[in-house]
């Protein structure tokens, strides 16, 4: 892909809005559209019909205004989980290792070395992950890597059966209450299992055979969002696959058909269904399958986190 040189942060965070054709700057806010995507941007879907959605409602004038957003008042949620050497693991990843190389007390200065695998920590899948020929992480365009968030919380579902895959009807859900999700949507999806993180077993939720169990998301439902041209997917867990699977089919579904991942997301709790606008920040590694990444979420004072 091609990359945008000298990208302030007023034309960083314009580019990042769905529907970034139309934007408004006042002093310290910022007017998320909800126009037709930027040029360059994958074409999204017309919004499903009444018969399609299943009874999914019609967006609202309201839903579909543009929200301003006050950069000078927002809160920022990192939705990052710190990087150390105890962390929960896909199995087969090494631990995260560092190394002093200078210290301040010694040489005046501090440094260290660190070395830990692309797909480890908070992270970012490229759509080379599984798909040969495809962007590796540093090819992934920076206006992709900002979007408004959407955030589909099925923490429920998840606490009556940790195998949960998100459906179709989880996302139709959403878009009832807030509008067609669209090209410039970065999908979060909301399952409470980020609260496992400090115990890695719990995370990983093995059981006698090995087999991980933990909430994932449907082949259906990444095809759903491929066709809207949502460009990204985000879990708070380890993989956006449920953990039972073995042949990683979403993975290859949704990379596949161009789009990244955001796999062990912190904090989703704090953030509104809608409104908030997510940055990402990974690592540009050169030919990466992936890269640790800082994620940052900008949530409007007035947003309340949950719905």
């Amino acid at each position: 892909m091609q990359k945008a040189h000298g990208t302030g942060v007023v034309s960083f965070l314009q580019a990042g809005a769905r529907g970034a054709a139309a934007y408004a700057l006042c002093p310290a806010a910022l007017a998320l559209s909800a126009c037709a995507p930027a040029a360059g941007s994958p074409p999204a879907a017309a919004p499903p019909s009444a018969a399609q959605a299943e009874g999914a409602a019609t967006p609202s004038a309201a839903q579909a205004a543009p929200a301003l957003l006050d950069i000078a008042t927002a809160r920022v949620v990192d939705l990052t989980h710190p990087i150390t050497p105890v962390m929960p693991l896909y199995p087969g990843n090494k631990p995260y290792a560092s190394e002093t190389l200078s210290s301040v007390e010694k040489d005046a200065y501090y440094s260290s070395r660190f070395s830990m695998d692309e797909h480890a920590g908070t992270h970012v899948d490229a759509p080379a992950h599984f798909k040969a020929g495809a962007p590796t992480v540093e090819q992934i365009a920076p206006e992709q890597l900002v979007g408004p968030a959407a955030v589909v919380d099925v923490t429920a579902k998840v606490a009556t059966s940790p195998d949960h895959q998100v459906t179709v009807d989880d996302l139709r859900g959403w878009e009832a209450r807030h509008g067609a999700l669209g090209a410039r949507h970065i999908v979060l999806i909301r399952t409470g299992w980020g609260a496992r993180w400090s115990d890695p077993a719990k995370y990983l939720n093995q059981d006698a055979q090995g087999v991980m169990h933990f909430p994932g998301v449907s082949v259906e439902a990444s095809r759903y969002l491929r066709e809207r041209g949502v460009r990204c997917v985000g879990i708070d867990t380890l993989s956006t696959d449920p953990g039972p699977s073995q042949s990683f089919d979403q993975h290859k579904a949704f990379l596949g058909a161009g789009g990244y991942h955001i796999e062990n997301l912190a904090n989703l709790e704090q953030l509104p269904e809608a409104g908030a606008v997510v940055v990402v920040a990974p690592l540009p590694l050169t030919r990466g399958s992936g890269a640790p990444a800082r994620v940052l979420a900008l949530v409007p004072a007035s947003g309340a986190p949950g719905k």
